[in-house]
C-alpha cells in the first residue's frame, strides 16, 4: 500500500459524494427530508462495496485497510480548524438560557446512553460499559466527534467496532434531528404555535435540492494571499497544517512527561490548542488579519463531508448483528429524552420570545450539528426574526466548556473508571439544569 492506493480511496469517495448529489437534486424525496449528500453517498457506498455487491456481483467497490485510518487523521484537520479566527461575541440572557439547557441536554444524553448501555448490558453479554458514551457523541457532537471517540475506544481494544458504532450513532441522531424535527414543524404549524406564520413550499429551490443556480452563489471566502506569491486556499491550509503541528508537539510533550498520555489522541491535542490559540488571538488585529474564517469553515467541513460518507460506506454490517438490541435501545432513550427536554424542560427554563423555535433549533444541534438545527430553524424562521438562531449559536460556542471534557478526558477515563465518570456526569446535569431552573423562574417572575 502506498500513496496511490490512498488517492484510489479518496477517488471512490468522490464518486460516492458525487452521486449523493446528484441524488438529493433529483429525487423528492430525499429533498422532502434533507438528507446530506455525504449520508446518502455513505449508505450508497456501503452497499456498493464488498459488503454487499463484493458478494453478489462480479463488480464492487473495493477500499483499502488505508481508509479505516481516515477518521483519526481527518479528525485533526476538522478539530484544528474548530476556533481558528472564531470571535466569541457577547451573550445575552436568552443565549445563556439556552447555554444551561443545551448543557442539561448534553449530560442527559450522557447518564441515559450509560444507564441504558448497563441495563442492556445486563442481557447482552461483552457490551462494555464505555458503549454509552458514544451516543452523546453521535447526536450531539455528531459524525465527526463520534467517529473520532469510537476510534480511541478501538485503538485501545477496548471497543473494537468503536467507529463503526459511532459512526451508526451519528447516522440515527442525525435522521431524528431532521425527520423527527420535520414532524414536530408540520405538527407546530397546524397547532399555530409557530411564532411565524410558516411556509415550507416557500422554501428556496437551492435548500431543497442543494444545488444553488450561478446567479445565486456567493464567495466561500476572500483571498487573503496573492496568487502570484502563494495561492489564497494554500494560505488557509497551511495554517491548519500549523495546528496540527503544534498538537503533535504537545502530545508528544505530554507523552515524556507521563506514558498515560499515550491515551491522549492527537485530534484532542489540535483541539487543545486550536482553542488555546482561538482564544488568546481573537482580538489580535495582526493574527487575524492573516485567517479567513469563512475559508477556515469550508476546509473543515469539506473534511468532514469526505469523513462521514468514508465511515458510513465502510461501517460492518456485523455491527448491527452484534450491537441491534443495544443500537435501539440506547438510540430510542437519548431521542426521547432529547425531545422532553428540548420541549417540556424548555418551557421551565428558555424565555418566552420564541422559546417555541428555540427549542426546534437545539433539537436539531442535538440531534446532530448545529447545521441541522439552523435547517430547521430555515424553515419556520426563515428570516431569523426571532433570537432562536443567536441562541443556539451562541450556546454550541459556549457548550464546548462541558463537550470538551468529554472529547478529550472522559472517553479515555470511561476505560479505567466508569464508575466516576457516570457519577460526575450525573452531578454536572443537576448543577446545569438547576441554574437552567433558577435563572428561567426568575427571568419568567419578570414575564421574560
Amino acid at each position: 500500500m502506498n500513496l496511490t492506493t490512498a488517492l484510489i480511496d479518496f477517488a471512490q469517495i468522490s464518486l460516492l459524494l458525487f452521486i449523493g448529489a446528484l441524488l438529493r437534486k433529483k429525487v423528492k424525496l430525499l429533498q422532502k427530508y434533507y438528507m446530506p449528500a455525504a449520508l446518502i453517498g455513505g449508505v450508497l457506498g456501503m452497499i456498493l462495496g464488498p459488503q454487499v455487491c463484493g458478494k453478489y456481483l462480479p463488480i464492487s467497490l473495493n477500499y483499502s485497510p488505508l481508509i479505516k485510518q481516515w477518521p483519526g487523521i481527518l479528525s485533526c484537520i476538522i478539530f484544528s480548524c474548530s476556533f481558528m479566527g472564531l470571535k466569541l461575541d457577547k451573550v445575552n440572557k436568552s443565549a445563556i438560557q439556552t447555554y444551561f439547557l443545551a448543557g442539561s441536554v448534553h449530560q442527559m444524553q450522557i447518564v441515559v446512553g450509560l444507564t441504558l448501555t448497563f441495563l442492556v448490558g445486563l442481557f447482552v453479554k461483552n457490551l462494555p460499559f464505555g458503549f454509552g458514551i458514544l451516543p452523546v457523541l453521535g447526536f450531539y457532537g455528531g459524525h465527526g466527534m463520534a467517529i473520532a471517540g469510537g476510534d480511541i475506544l478501538a485503538e485501545a481494544g477496548y471497543l473494537p467496532a468503536g467507529p463503526d458504532i459511532g459512526a451508526t450513532f451519528g447516522t440515527i441522531g442525525m435522521l431524528c434531528g431532521i425527520i423527527w424535527g420535520m414532524i414536530i414543524i408540520n405538527k407546530a404549524a397546524e397547532k399555530g404555535t409557530t411564532s411565524i406564520k410558516m411556509k415550507r413550499e416557500d422554501m428556496p429551490e437551492s435548500m431543497m435540492t442543494g444545488y444553488i443556480p450561478p446567479e445565486e452563489r456567493t464567495s466561500i471566502g476572500r483571498g487573503v494571499s496573492s496568487p502570484a506569491a502563494l495561492d489564497p486556499l494554500a494560505s488557509q491550509l497551511l495554517l491548519v497544517g500549523l495546528m496540527v503541528l503544534f498538537g503533535y508537539i504537545i502530545r508528544n510533550g505530554l507523552i515524556m512527561i507521563h506514558p498515560f498520555f499515550k491515551n491522549l489522541p492527537l485530534f484532542a491535542c489540535c483541539l487543545i490548542f486550536s482553542a488555546v490559540f482561538g482564544i488568546c488571538t481573537q482580538n489580535n488585529q495582526t493574527v487575524n488579519s492573516v485567517i479567513e474564517r469563512p475559508v477556515i469553515v469550508r476546509i473543515s467541513s469539506c473534511t468532514l463531508e469526505y469523513m462521514i460518507t468514508a465511515a458510513l460506506a465502510t461501517t460492518r454490517l456485523s455491527v448491527f448483528a452484534d450491537y441491534g438490541i443495544a443500537l435501539v435501545v440506547v438510540s430510542a432513550g437519548v431521542a426521547i429524552g432529547t425531545y422532553y427536554f428540548c420541549f417540556g424542560l424548555a418551557k421551565k427554563i428558555l424565555v418566552k420570545d420564541g422559546q417555541f423555535e428555540t427549542g426546534l433549533g437545539l433539537f436539531g444541534q442535538c440531534c446532530g450539528v448545529l447545521a441541522t438545527g439552523l435547517l430547521l430553524l430555515k424553515v419556520v424562521d426563515p428570516d431569523f426574526k426571532t433570537t432562536a438562531a443567536a441562541n443556539i449559536t451562541s450556546s454550541s460556542t459556549l457548550g464546548y466548556t462541558y463537550q470538551l471534557q468529554y472529547t478529550i478526558i472522559f472517553i479515555a477515563l470511561i476505560m479505567t473508571k466508569p464508575l466516576f465518570v457516570y457519577i460526575y456526569s450525573w452531578i454536572l446535569l443537576l448543577v446545569l439544569m438547576g441554574c437552567g431552573l433558577y435563572f428561567g423562574k426568575k427571568l419568567h417572575a419578570k414575564g421574560l
